[in-house]
């Protein structure tokens, strides 16, 4: 697997990662949010030593959250690495890294164990690969609670079964721009699959970036699960570049003017918040996949993930203002596009 943040891919790719994630408990042993931090506190150190002797390619490292600090928090959350409900049970939670940040074992989130492998593009059946076979690796040492009739036991109840959630992040400027993306929401989540905005602000999603995911894990097998998610996002990706047809066909003037107004935005501005930078990011992305502009994807990656006021602030010893905050986010932007 590679990481999808500064691997290289081609510039008509609109899928920027996929994910797998299998949520697991260990047999005869409560639920995370049932025990005491004493005792919940051990199961980083076995899942930890359960794979390190299986493991030869990667080193693997643990961290346990109760010793680690905020920042160490914030730039996994914002890598997508780990997620916000594990750092609300800091007390009490680990997780593994691989060398290349593509495997990420969270421990004591919801579940005992969520094995998640993240991959560069649209490569969901060897992302599923991979998290299995760490899960066997685990489940050689470590037995599960299983039921013979509904498969794996977990905390949520829309988790059971396969424990498997799969999703992709993909870029649908097009089908947002033209407001068609509404009616998609809605017609796939009557097919059990949830389309869902990355960035939200004030209930409007920002930047034109979605993660498309299963929401049925009972009564279909994993490949069942992945083929049928494959199936939508494959339509959906036909969809966007038809309507990023109808864009060019009908309003070429006006799209690029938004795409090249976009990139003097983030190599000139002074001040630059959040959201604007979300949405310039987006047009820029856009003219990358439609050969109007020649920039490395991997720079608009790790924007993406390097931005937040939370990431800004981080690189500061003293508190920052606002404003402070927008200056050096602009200049953040402008270093890493030169």
């Amino acid at each position: 697997m590679k990481n999808w943040i500064f691997n290289e891919v081609n510039n008509d790719d609109i899928v920027l990662n996929s994910r797998v994630r299998l949520a697991r408990n260990i047999q005869e042993m409560q639920f995370p949010e049932k025990m005491n931090f004493i005792e919940s506190r051990k199961n980083g150190k076995m899942v930890y030593n359960a794979l390190k002797s299986q493991l030869q390619e990667n080193d693997i490292v643990l961290y346990d959250m109760w010793n680690e600090d905020q920042d160490t928090f914030n730039k996994y959350v914002e890598e997508y690495l780990i997620s916000s409900e594990l750092v609300k049970n800091a007390n009490k939670g680990s997780f593994i890294l691989n060398k290349d940040e593509t495997v990420s074992i969270m421990i004591n989130e919801n579940d005992h164990i969520k094995i998640q492998c993240i991959n560069s593009g649209f490569n969901l059946n060897e992302t599923l690969k991979y998290a299995i076979a760490i899960d066997d690796k685990i489940e050689n040492t470590i037995s599960y609670a299983f039921d013979e009739q509904l498969g794996y036991l977990t905390s949520n109840i829309s988790d059971v079964g396969t424990g498997l959630k799969a999703s992709v992040m993909i870029h649908l400027p097009a089908l947002t721009m033209n407001k068609e993306i509404k009616t998609i929401i809605k017609d796939f989540k009557n097919a059990g699959i949830d389309i869902n905005g990355v960035y939200v602000e004030n209930d409007n999603i920002v930047g034109n970036l979605y993660v498309i995911s299963n929401t049925i894990t009972l009564g279909l097998t994993e490949e069942e699960i992945i083929n049928r998610l494959k199936e939508a996002v494959i339509n959906i990706i036909k969809e966007e570049k038809k309507y990023r047809e109808v864009l060019i066909s009908k309003c070429r003037y006006e799209i690029e003017d938004k795409i090249f107004r976009a990139l003097g935005v983030l190599k000139s501005a002074i001040l630059l918040d959040h959201k604007e930078m979300l949405e310039c990011l987006s047009m820029v992305r856009l003219g990358t996949e439609l050969s109007l502009l020649d920039i490395d994807k991997r720079k608009l990656n790790k924007l993406l993930v390097s931005s937040s006021d939370i990431s800004i602030q981080n690189k500061f010893d003293i508190p920052l203002s606002k404003q402070e905050i927008k200056h050096q986010r602009a200049r953040h932007v402008q270093e890493i596009l030169s």
